[in-house]
Order: C-alpha cells, then sequence, then structure tokens
C-alpha cells in the first residue's frame, strides 16, 4: 500500500442491515482501480443510535486498515434505503460543427444532467449515465461511450438515483464525529449494477432483485443499457415477521423455520391448520406448511404486484430475458421456481454460477462494484480539483495529504 500516494487510496464502508464491510482500494495507474483488503462485521445497524453507528464503523475501520498501517482521511458509505428511487434525465452539448467529441464535452454534458431541480424533500445521490446519443450532418446515432464519435450535438441520457432528504446529512455528521471527510454516498443498487452487469446477458430483459434483509431491489436493464432501479423496505425479515405471527413464535424460531421451507410446494387442505398435535413429527410438518403458505402469499403479494408494475404499467420487462436473485433472501427454499411463476422469465440465483452460494456471490459484486464507483468519483473530484482555481492546494486533494497524526 506504501508503493502508492493517498490520493490513490480509497477506504469504503458498505452498511448493510446484518453487517458492516470495509474496503480499502487502490487506483494504480497501471492496473486500474482493485481492491487490496475486505473485512465483514457483524452489525444490526438498525438497531444502534447514532453514537452505537460511530463506535461500531470505528471499530470496523480500526480493525481493518490498522495491520495496513493506513490512516484514513476520507471515506465512501455505500448503503442502501427504502426512500431510493430513480428516474431518467438529460443533459446536452451543443458543438455547433462537426467535430471529434472529446472527454470535455463529454464531462459537460453529463454535468448538465446533474443539475435537474430536485423536489424539496428529495436529495440527489448520483446521475449514472446509461447511453449517448451523437446528432452530426450524416444523422444521429445511440452508443455506450461518445468520445471519438464525430458530431454536433451530444445528448447525455443518465438515470438519476435520489433518497429522501437528510440521508447525506445522517452520514456526513458519523464521519464528521470519525474525525473523517465523507467523499460520497454510493446507493448499493447502482453498485451491484456495477458489478454484476459484465456477468449478465445481452439480449432481452435483464431483472437483477436484490433481495435483502430489510430492503429488496430491482434492477432492469435491456440490451445491455439500465433502464429502472427501485427500493422498497421488504426483506427476508418481512418474512420472517410474517411466520412469526402465523406461528406465534419468537423472532428467532420463525427465522429457523423459515430456513425448511419450501414455498414452491405449499401443501392444501383443511388440515395444514389444526390444532391437534399428533406427536413431534406431524407439529413439525404443521408449522412448515403454515409457514410455507404465510410465505409464499407475503412474497407472492410483493413480487406479484412489482411484476404487474414493471411489465404493465412501466412496460419495462419484455417476453424474453432472465432474472438475477441475490441476497440474503435469496436462501428460501423453491424462490426460484416460485419467481418463475411470477414473472413468467428464466430465474437463476446469482449470476448463475452452480458453484456458487448467491449470498457470498452479492459480497463479491457488491466490492467490485462499490470500489468501481468510488474510483470513478475519486477520479472526478481530483480533475475537478486540479482545474480548479484552488487547485491541488485546497479541497480533497489538500484534505487527503494531511500529515498523519
Amino acid at each position: 500500500m506504501h508503493d502508492l500516494p493517498p490520493q490513490n487510496l480509497i477506504v469504503i464502508a458498505l452498511v448493510s442491515s446484518h453487517h458492516v464491510s470495509i474496503t480499502v482500494a487502490a487506483l494504480d495507474p497501471r492496473a486500474g482501480e482493485e481492491p487490496r483488503r475486505h473485512k465483514e462485521y457483524p452489525v444490526r445497524w438498525a438497531d444502534l443510535d447514532l453514537p452505537g453507528r460511530v463506535d461500531a464503523l470505528r471499530d470496523a475501520l480500526d480493525q481493518t486498515c490498522r495491520p495496513l498501517n493506513l490512516e484514513p482521511r476520507s471515506l465512501f458509505i455505500a448503503c442502501s434505503d427504502p426512500s431510493l428511487s430513480a428516474t431518467s434525465v438529460t443533459g446536452w452539448s451543443a458543438l455547433g460543427e462537426d467535430v471529434r467529441i472529446s472527454e470535455h464535452e463529454r464531462a459537460f454534458a453529463l454535468g448538465r444532467a446533474r443539475t435537474h431541480a430536485t423536489a424539496d424533500e428529495r436529495e440527489q445521490l448520483d446521475v449514472v449515465p446509461t447511453y449517448w446519443t451523437v446528432r452530426s450532418r450524416d444523422g444521429q446515432i445511440d452508443c455506450d461511450d461518445p468520445v471519438g464519435q464525430i458530431g454536433n450535438h451530444l445528448t447525455c441520457h443518465a438515470l438519476r438515483v435520489t433518497a429522501r432528504r437528510g440521508l447525506l446529512g445522517e452520514f456526513r455528521e458519523i464521519c464528521e464525529q470519525l474525525g473523517l471527510h465523507l467523499e460520497g454516498l454510493i446507493p448499493q443498487p447502482i453498485a451491484l449494477y456495477r458489478g454484476i452487469s459484465g456477468r449478465m446477458n445481452k439480449g432481452g430483459t435483464q431483472l437483477v432483485i436484490d433481495l435483502g434483509a430489510r430492503h429488496t431491489t430491482l434492477i432492469v436493464r435491456r440490451k445491455g443499457r439500465l433502464l429502472h432501479m427501485e427500493t422498497h423496505p421488504f426483506g427476508g425479515d418481512t418474512v420472517t415477521d410474517r411466520i412469526g405471527v402465523a406461528l406465534g413464535v419468537d423472532p428467532l424460531r420463525a427465522e429457523d423455520i423459515k430456513r425448511q421451507i419450501d414455498v414452491d410446494e405449499v401443501p392444501g387442505g383443511e388440515a395444514d391448520g389444526q390444532q391437534s398435535i399428533f406427536g413431534e413429527l406431524q407439529e413439525r410438518q404443521r408449522q412448515l406448511s403454515i409457514a410455507a403458505r404465510a410465505s409464499a402469499e407475503c412474497l407472492g403479494s410483493f413480487f406479484r404486484d412489482r411484476a404487474r408494475h414493471l411489465r404493465d404499467d412501466g412496460d419495462l420487462l419484455s417476453q424474453r430475458g432472465q432474472v438475477h436473485v441475490v441476497g440474503r433472501g435469496a436462501a428460501i427454499g423453491g424462490l426460484v421456481p416460485f419467481l418463475s411463476d411470477v414473472f413468467r422469465l428464466d430465474v437463476v440465483l446469482g449470476t448463475g454460477s452452480k458453484a456458487s452460494d448467491p449470498g457470498a456471490e452479492l459480497d463479491g459484486l457488491l466490492v467490485a462494484g462499490v470500489v468501481k464507483c468510488a474510483a470513478d468519483r475519486r477520479i472526478e473530484h481530483l480533475v475537478e480539483e486540479a482545474s480548479s482555481i484552488r487547485g491541488a492546494a485546497g479541497g480533497l486533494f489538500a484534505w487527503l495529504m494531511q500529515p498523519l497524526a
């Protein structure tokens, strides 16, 4: 790590419902961005108050960075939140005559896409280009990267991710108490998309479902382009709670039962609800039957509503494609055929690799994605600093170059 200057080192905290993970990555001029160290710590983030969250993050950073003799000065935080949503926006750059488009024109059009007004109760977290339109005297073309194309007008088509106002402030306050500069708040769904996009099929619709403990995110890509993203306060814990209510058991017992059910094989018959106990085996089967039905109803209600919205209201799902399911909830038995029936598309766990566990694979995809997102933002920040009046004497660069205590 010591062969790289401070501006080439990135520290990222990924905050999830049941754990916090720290990734230290490097921006190597030759190898590009790559994670150098990653550690995960069990933390019930939602159950902690502000001082508890500060202490949990301080401990995680200390345990990860101390062995590297690294004292971070800035921090990226990646998180999910039920308030996350995305809308399509555009930005443009009028060039006057046909010229070869440069990085400058690309950045200018993207900058305009970022300036759209946000509702008072929302704040912008990210603007992700999805494709570009280049217009010239010979017509216009759509492309994934406009740099090098010839044209007189450039349009950036992007997906803007917003969240409830105050989310940034909450994490900024945590960083201030840690003595760190919050360099950026990365929406976890965008990080997941960046991590998984290169491992999905190109044709048709690709729907990514991240069924987490407390949040579920749906990401739609069609013909290789990001179209849609939505996050909901629904997850594996919702299913656990429904089982607990149906059986009258505590959350730990309900979670244990959830791991044994198969939502694609819900038995019928009135006997399933009988309260008589015919022995230990009969009671276990009765509980599993009730739990499976409660889970299937819970999952079916949520996902059928989302499928109807995506297919009928949003016209986002085609008749051909694939559904990728990741997250803690992906371990629910029978989920693949269950969701295949709901969405009428082929469903695979994770990227479809038979050798990978979807939960463990999600960690790898997220790490790859957050590193890409953070690296892009760091480069963008440094370019802005270098081209500003302050130059290298102020802003983020000066913060990163402060001598260690």
